[in-house]
């Protein structure tokens, strides 16, 4: 039988295109240009007779076909690469795409992930992190934490809700004026980042603080670097519990006030329920359950968490 196959070339950059959406990172990994890869995703979509991917201002992002068919061709590729394992006398290593929340995947997720890849050397664990949500059917993730909705053709299991209150480092205030109310909060420079400006600003109204001096913020590009820059008492970040229990019991940062916001809607660990039986989901999910139980009974022994909290989307 007569296979009517794209050029395998052009489905290289097709996948790592799909994978890393940025025309840059595809061509680091496949060892080419920028331009090679452009021309070959050209190729492609000549050879099919669709477009697979959009273009705009900011980049690339895959078109409903694009998408379908990535996961084909991943899912081929896989096949590829465990027969070629077989053949050379390798182990065969299954693949399990993790997607997370930036802060999620630097500042809980990667500390604890030698654990579960020494106890599962056979999966090949591929994580990723974003600033926005994951869809697990367009993205070729596997699994993915998430808040909603969710759809109807996903399970999900909450893991926590949110919740944020400044922070800071006892340096800071070490030798200057004491925290003692909210309106204090104005005498040193709020550390702050895109996505957490309207927590900010809620936790500043819910507490009666009034418009806060642009001059007054710091900006990050995400809210990792604003921790650290807490840390190193550089300001008030906005901190968040389950990120920060062993910098509260190790002393590096305290909770000023006893003032917090609560999101009403959980963080999710979602995957498709077709997958449900999928041993890997099951092994991840199964050690990500009793890794944030460990940090919920470790939050408990921390003294200066707030007592009162206001809800938020």
């Amino acid at each position: 039988m007569r296979r009517r196959l794209p050029p395998l070339n052009s489905l290289r950059a097709f996948e790592a295109l799909g994978r890393h959406g940025k025309l840059a990172d595809a061509a680091d990994e496949l060892c080419v240009t920028v331009g090679a890869v452009s021309r070959h995703i050209g190729i492609l979509e000549e050879f099919v007779g669709f477009k697979l991917f959009l273009r705009h201002a900011r980049g690339l992002t895959l078109t409903d076909d694009g998408a379908v068919y990535l996961r084909s061709v991943g899912h081929c590729f896989d096949q590829l690469d465990c027969a070629t394992n077989r053949l050379l006398g390798m182990p065969k290593r299954d693949k399990l795409s993790v997607r997370v929340f930036t802060t999620f995947a630097s500042e809980w997720l990667v500390p604890r992930l030698p654990e579960f890849l020494t106890k599962h050397p056979e999966i090949d664990f591929r994580l990723s992190s974003s600033l926005s949500p994951s869809d697990i059917d367009r993205d070729d993730v596997d699994i993915a934490i998430r808040r909603g909705p969710i759809g109807p053709d996903m399970d999900a299991i909450p893991l926590y809700h949110a919740e944020y209150y400044p922070v800071c480092s006892p340096t800071l205030i070490r030798g200057g004026t004491l925290l003692r109310a909210p309106e204090d909060i104005r005498l040193y420079p709020l550390l702050n980042t895109v996505q957490q400006q309207g927590n900010w600003r809620t936790w500043l109204d819910s507490n009666g603080v009034g418009n806060i001096d642009s001059e007054k913020h710091v900006w990050f590009d995400n809210a990792s670097l604003a921790f650290q820059a807490a840390r190193e008492g550089a300001g008030i970040a906005l901190g968040q519990r389950h990120y920060l229990v062993d910098d509260f019991l190790e002393g590096r940062l305290l909770a000023p006030f006893h003032q917090g916001i609560r999101s009403r809607l959980p963080f999710y660990l979602v995957y498709a329920k077709r997958d449900a039986t999928n041993p890997h989901i099951t092994s991840f999910k199964d050690w990500l359950l009793v890794k944030i139980s460990e940090t919920e009974k470790r939050s408990m022994l921390i003294q200066d968490l707030p007592t009162r909290y206001f809800e938020v989307h």
